[in-house]
C-alpha cells in the first residue's frame, strides 16, 4: 500500500521530498488523505506525511503563480464548512476547509474556518485548533457539523466577514477575496432580490473604505448525487452541484476556479472515456 511505503520511508529518514521522492504530493486526494488520518492508525504516520508535502506543493506552485491571479489562489480565502454528519460528506467539506485555511496567507485568515454558531443565523470564526493532522480533523468535525434545520445564507456570510474585517481594523487588501462555502444544501438565489441586496452590500462594503472588494462566494453543494452542474449568472455568488473525484481534483489544480469547462473537463476525464476517438 501507497501510505505504508511513505510510513516506512519517514521510519527510517527516506527521501519525503524533492527529486526521488517516495511521496507524490498530488497522489491522493484530500478527503482520501483525512480518511486514514481518522480512522486507520496503521497508516496514519504516511496520512500526515501525504498532507503535509501536498500543502507545501500547492504552496510553492501558488507562489510561483503570476500576480493578478487573485480569484485562482487559495492565497487570500476562506472556508465555510456546514455540513450534516455524514462520514463521506464530513471529510470532504473537513479536508477542503483544512486545505484553505493553511494555504491561505493573509494573517487575519490563515488558520481559520467559519462555522454556523448555536443561534439561528449567528456564523463563528475559529482559529484551527491541534497539534497534528487528526486533532485539527477532529476539531473542524467538532465545529462545522449543523444540526437539521440551520442554513447559512450568503447574505450573512457577507455581513459577518465585513464584521471582521472592521473589528480588526484590516486594510481593502486584506479582505478575503474568495468564500468557499462547503455545504450540504444548495444555496438557492432568487435572481432580483439578490441583485438588489448585493449591490446593497456593495454600498455598504464601499462606506466601510473597503471599495469594490466584495468577496466572490462559492457555494458547493457537495450532497447532490446527480451530474455536476454550476450557476455563475448571479452577481458576486457562484453554486455548485455534485461531486466527483475528477471535480476535486480540477478544483485543486485551478485553486478554486470553477466554470462550465472545467465541470466538462471532470466529466470526460473518467477513464469510460479515454477510448473514445474524436472524429470530424
Amino acid at each position: 500500500m501507497y501510505l505504508e511505503e511513505v510510513k516506512k520511508a519517514g521510519g527510517r529518514g527516506g527521501n519525503l521530498s524533492g527529486h526521488g521522492s517516495i511521496i507524490k504530493p498530488d497522489a491522493m486526494l484530500p478527503n482520501e488523505i483525512i480518511r486514514y488520518v481518522v480512522e486507520d492508525g496503521d497508516v496514519r504516520e504516511g496520512a500526515e506525511l501525504q498532507w503535509k508535502a501536498m500543502v507545501e506543493d500547492m504552496y510553492l506552485k501558488q507562489q510561483q503563480q503570476k500576480q493578478g491571479e487573485g480569484l485562482g489562489k487559495f492565497k487570500n480565502c476562506l472556508a465555510v464548512c456546514h455540513i450534516r454528519d455524514y462520514n463521506g460528506l464530513t471529510r470532504l467539506a473537513v479536508s477542503l476547509g483544512l486545505l484553505v485555511s493553511e494555504l491561505s496567507e493573509e494573517p487575519a485568515w490563515k488558520g481559520k474556518v467559519i462555522s454556523s454558531g448555536h443561534l439561528p443565523d449567528q456564523l463563528m470564526l475559529h482559529s484551527i485548533q491541534g497539534d497534528d493532522l487528526k486533532s485539527k480533523c477532529e476539531f473542524m468535525m467538532r465545529k462545522c457539523s449543523r444540526n437539521l434545520v440551520s442554513f447559512v445564507h450568503k447574505r450573512k456570510v457577507l455581513d459577518f466577514i465585513l464584521e471582521v474585517a472592521v473589528k480588526e481594523n484590516l486594510k481593502a487588501e486584506q479582505m478575503v477575496k474568495k468564500v468557499f462555502v462547503f455545504a450540504d444544501y444548495g444555496g438557492y438565489v432568487g435572481g432580483t432580490s439578490w441583485k438588489t441586496r448585493y449591490e446593497a452590500k456593495r454600498r455598504e462594503f464601499k462606506e466601510k473604505g473597503y471599495g469594490d472588494a466584495v468577496p466572490h462566494i462559492l457555494v458547493w453543494n457537495i450532497s447532490d448525487q446527480n451530474m455536476p452542474c454550476i450557476e455563475q449568472h448571479h452577481p458576486g455568488v457562484t453554486l455548485l452541484r455534485g461531486v466527483s473525484d475528477n471535480l476535486v481534483k480540477s478544483f485543486l489544480d485551478n485553486y478554486g476556479e470553477i466554470g462550465p469547462h472545467h465541470l466538462m473537463e471532470a466529466a470526460i476525464a473518467d477513464k469510460a472515456y479515454q477510448a473514445l476517438t474524436v472524429v470530424d
